[in-house]
């Protein structure tokens, strides 16, 4: 989202020429500041999170966020759901809850200057499960091998038709050249070789998705997503050295947010900022109360939500051995003990007296250590 708001702040840009031989720097012109809204309401029972922020400028390259408004969304069955602020910025709501069929939804804000923002009335989509997730070999358009991850759904009651995906991504790390032994710089300026001090043998990384994957149905006889590519994973990316996960979330949108949605994507994904086709202000559900002329950015997003998990190891899928790149090396041990200074290499043996070559074999530090690549917390949902 922030790099959406990024490339709607940035105004009218100077154009350039490809003669121009001249130093460039951009600057923004007709600066025109204004609120940034992002506000999801799903079916999850849980707090939800709001955040408010700024536009920004080219030379900004980060927003002001907004702090001090009073935050809540009402529904129609008179219900009202107050919201703190949690940081600066990003506002918690005060309960559990979780957006319910048939109801009608209004955010309402109050910033701290005294403006207010009011949304349309928006009401939950309908709620429709992933069939499945699955991964399968594949080959880019480059030609390169590497691992598809594909998402099924069906709808029977032809309702859903806008479809939105976000997926969190953790894969395992094993250090291919550990040893339970580590070499330090002793205070008598020598070598020490000592038990490590924490597991450095099996990690894991957690990665979320940027954005969200967009499809809808619209063109087809049946509401059903099929083998519907969610990610492509090169087969000698560190993600596919052992054993991976993914969590795929599945949101189902209304025909509003999918068109706001799908038109800040194809303003991201311009080849160029300095594009002649500048994106302006977009159509939003949010409107100011105070001032009909104010222009407000971010979208009111009512939407359900499923979401499934799947493990495989890399030997499931491919056939080929994950490629680490670790030479074994024997330094001199001037140049060993500047690189165990800092802390770039990882201790395999030890070599006895009268051994050519340095006193110990190392290999670099992400060889031989995986906290280097992830964190050695096993997560909870985590299954071997």
């Amino acid at each position: 989202m922030k790099k959406i708001i990024y490339f709607i702040s940035i105004g009218i840009l100077l154009a350039i020429t490809n003669s121009c031989i001249e130093e460039f720097e951009a600057a923004t012109e007709g600066f025109e500041d204004a609120l940034v809204i992002e506000a999801k309401l799903t079916n999850e029972l849980k707090n939800h999170q709001i955040t408010l922020s700024r536009t920004y400028t080219f030379e900004d390259y980060v927003p002001t966020y907004e702090s001090g408004a009073v935050i809540k969304i009402e529904a129609s069955n008179n219900n009202t759901y107050s919201f703190t602020e949690t940081g600066i910025g990003i506002y918690t709501s005060d309960v559990m809850f979780k957006a319910e069929p048939n109801l009608d939804y209004t955010l309402t804000i109050e910033t701290q200057d005294g403006k207010e923002y009011k949304s349309q009335n928006t009401k939950l989509t309908n709620v429709t499960t992933i069939d499945d997730v699955y991964a399968e070999p594949a080959f880019n358009d480059d030609g390169e091998e590497g691992i598809g991850l594909y998402v099924d759904s069906f709808d029977a009651d032809n309702a859903s038709k806008y479809y939105g995906y976000e997926f969190e991504e953790t894969y395992k790390i094993i250090a291919p050249f550990w040893t339970p032994d580590d070499l330090i710089l002793n205070s008598s300026g020598g070598f020490s070789v000592v038990p490590r001090s924490q597991e450095e043998q099996t990690c894991y990384q957690t990665i979320a998705s940027q954005g969200r994957i967009l499809a809808d149905t619209n063109l087809l006889e049946e509401d059903r997503i099929s083998k519907f590519l969610i990610k492509f994973i090169l087969s000698d990316d560190i993600r596919l050295n052992t054993r991976y996960s993914i969590l795929v979330k599945q949101y189902i949108q209304s025909r509003e947010s999918y068109n706001y949605l799908k038109v800040l994507e194809e303003f991201s994904s311009s080849q160029s900022l300095l594009s002649q086709i500048q994106p302006g202000f977009l159509s939003s559900n949010i409107y100011s109360v105070n001032d009909s002329d104010e222009k407000v950015l971010g979208f009111f997003e009512v939407s359900s939500i499923s979401e499934k998990r799947i493990f495989f190891d890399r030997t499931d899928i491919l056939e080929t051995s994950y490629p680490w790149v670790c030479n074994i090396i024997d330094p001199p041990v001037d140049e060993l003990k500047a690189l165990v200074r800092l802390d770039r290499v990882s201790l395999i043996y030890q070599k006895p007296g009268g051994e050519e070559g340095g006193p110990y074999d190392v290999v670099t530090r992400v060889c031989g250590d995986c906290t280097m690549s992830g964190s050695n917390i096993k997560p909870d949902f985590w299954v071997d």
